[in-house]
């Protein structure tokens, strides 16, 4: 009695065992989704650099299908600094954040709720889920935040296709010339895509930006991939 006992008590165990396994691997897990992100930069702009035509970005998406996941696009996030010594302070940090294996992932979501950076968006299509939507193929971004002369504030694709000029992502969609003729043009200490800490002696403003790949997976949460330094600029007070 004894042994018969013990043998259905071990075919119980092991037949609740498997069940906890199977319910486990389909119910109790977190699905992870990974989607490539942008990596070719074409021109990289340095803040530190006082030649206004050289004040754009240039690089590649990149574009593909994914199962189980809707990719969006790519997006341009960017934020104004009076400092350019904060500036470089932050942007080294997010670029190590993204160049290590075991921080990587979570890269784009430091960018956007730890540092603040806000979502470029362009004038007369500010109501686009993404900057640059997904496209059949690979696609090439050229950006002007601000116009000099023979040089026009623009986003381009493929180097003829504009989308607008770029703007500020504020409820007034000002664009980054900053004229003191004009204050509401001007960046303000509590603008939510303003860090005027550390501030210098200067007018000048400078800007930093990011790219970044963007899905959804079925429960309409954004999937970001890894993000990529797209350069910054120098922008004088007018």
């Amino acid at each position: 009695m004894n042994k018969v006992f013990c043998r259905i008590r071990n075919i119980s165990s092991l037949f609740f065992t498997g069940c906890l396994i199977l319910f486990n691997l389909s119910c109790g897990l977190d699905t992870f989704y990974v989607i490539d992100g942008p990596t070719n930069v074409i021109h990289k702009p340095d803040c530190s650099s006082i030649d206004y035509s050289d004040n754009y970005f240039d690089f590649y998406t990149t574009d593909k299908t994914y199962d189980n996941l809707k990719f969006l696009g790519t997006e341009v996030y960017y934020k104004i600094y009076k400092s350019q010594t904060r500036l470089n302070s932050e942007a080294n940090d997010l670029i190590s954040i993204a160049n290590k294996s075991d921080s990587a992932s979570s890269a784009a979501e430091r960018m956007i709720q730890s540092y603040k950076f806000q979502p470029l968006r362009a004038s007369g299509h500010e109501g686009e889920s993404v900057l640059i939507p997904t496209s059949s193929d690979n696609v090439r971004v050229n950006i002007r935040l601000s116009t000099y002369t023979l040089y026009p504030a623009q986003i381009t694709i493929d180097g003829s296709e504009s989308i607008g000029i770029p703007v500020r992502n504020l409820p007034t969609k000002t664009g980054f010339n900053f004229r003191s003729a004009l204050p509401d043009s001007v960046p303000k200490s509590d603008d939510v895509d303003v860090n005027t800490s550390g501030s210098s002696s200067d007018s000048d403003w400078y800007v930093s930006l990011f790219a970044v790949a963007i899905g959804q997976d079925y429960t309409y949460s954004p999937i970001y991939s890894n993000i990529l330094y797209l350069g910054s600029v120098r922008i004088p007070l007018e």
